[in-house]
Formats: C-alpha cells, structure tokens, sequence
C-alpha cells in the first residue's frame, strides 16, 4: 500500500494538467495599434495595381469565392474590424482584394485552342466600284482566303473550371494532408495556367501581391501562444 500514489498529488497533477490544456486554446491574439485609414490606403492601391496587371475579374466564380472567404475570415476572427464608419469600406476593399487574387488563380476564361486552324478557300472578289468594263465582268478576281473550320476552330474549354477544380483538389489534398495528390494537382495548375500567366503585366502583378499582403497583414489579428509558469 505504501507503493501508491498519494491521493492529493495525484489530483494537483490531474489538475495542473487540465489548466495547461485549457491554456492552450487560450493564446493572446492582438493586432497593429494603427489608425484604420493606413490598411484601406493600401488595400486601394493594391487594388489599382492588380487592376493595371490582371484587369477586372470576368467569372461569377471569383466573386463567389471571395465572398465566402471574406465572410469566414471575419467569423473566425482571422481579420479585425475596423473601428467606426471605415467598417464597410474596408470589408469592401478586402473583398475587391480577394476577387483580384481568384483573378490570378482561377483566371483563365474561355479558351479556343484550335482558332487556329483554318481551311484554304477560293473567294470571288468583287470588281472596284465604278468598274463597269466587260472584261471585269467576263473575267471576275479570285483570291485565296482562309476560313475556319465548323464545330472544330470554334471549340472553346473554360480553363477557369478546370483551376476551380484544380484548387478544390488541392486545398482537399492540404486539408487531409496528402502532400504527393496536393504536390502533382499544384504543378497540374501552375502547367494549365501557364499560358494565362503570359498575358498578365508581372510587373504590377508583383506590386499588387506586395502591397494587398502588407494591407492584410495590418489587419490580421496575431496570436501569441502563452507561456506557461
């Protein structure tokens, strides 16, 4: 009997060990003391930038996603609102944000990968006006020209569905921690979304990532994990 634990250290043990277990869900979270004008500031201009590089978003799909992605970082706390009537126009500004960087992922549009492709046709070209001779009548112009080839060059694929999908699969792959799935459907969007990325102005782009980050940034709310005794 004497081998047993002593009951009281045994409960002051058990109970040391839920106050550190509840301690932990408990980390501080705070965030930048500035006036709310600096992160809207920011956010406007970022906004300007991804314009000038990537225009306007095109498919009700960004829209959709920023909207649910601003509305689950402020029920998660993940971003403070601000004080007073820059409420508003910052959740405004955030979701302008947030469309412009779906722009950037899930930007592809509509693609028409065989335009290209296109028959040679013999066309008759019609006479000069005022040109009344009979040997423009006996004797009419014909020139090649190329036209397109039915239900085959006019054949479109919407990229931005297969990003969509793409994304899915790997905030899924992120989510259960499948890092090969996520690491091959990464690079199966980045080949996809190659041929968009050219056409985007990377020089705004870059100023963009950079001054929508900081603007987040200023807004996030920091947590710090306790410290224990």
């Amino acid at each position: 009997m004497n081998d047993l634990p002593n009951m009281n250290d045994l409960e002051k043990r058990i109970q040391r060990i839920e106050e550190r277990i509840g301690l932990e869900g408990k980390g501080e979270a705070i965030g930048l003391s500035l006036h709310p004008v600096w992160p809207l500031l920011l956010g406007l201009s970022a906004v300007a930038l991804g314009y000038h590089g990537l225009g306007y978003p095109q498919h009700y799909y960004q829209f959709l996603f920023s909207l649910l992605l601003v509305l689950l970082f402020y029920h998660r706390g993940f971003l403070r609102t601000a004080r007073g009537n820059w409420k508003w126009p910052q959740i405004a500004v955030n979701f302008l944000l947030l469309c412009l960087l779906f722009k950037l992922l899930i930007g592809g549009g509509v693609c028409h990968p065989f335009d290209w492709l296109k028959l040679p046709a013999i066309a008759k070209v019609p006479p000069p006006s005022g040109d009344q001779s009979w040997y423009s009548r006996a004797l009419p112009d014909y020139a090649v020209q190329w036209q397109a080839i039915p239900k085959l060059s006019d054949w479109s694929i919407d990229i931005t569905k297969i990003q969509t999908f793409l994304l899915i699969a790997i905030l899924s792959g992120a989510l259960f921690r499948f890092e090969p799935f996520t690491s091959i459907a990464a690079l199966v969007l980045l080949l996809v979304s190659l041929t968009t990325y050219l056409h985007y102005d990377w020089n705004w782009v870059i100023l963009f990532l950079i001054a929508g980050s900081v603007s987040i940034y200023l807004q996030a709310r920091i947590k710090i994990p306790p410290r224990y005794p």
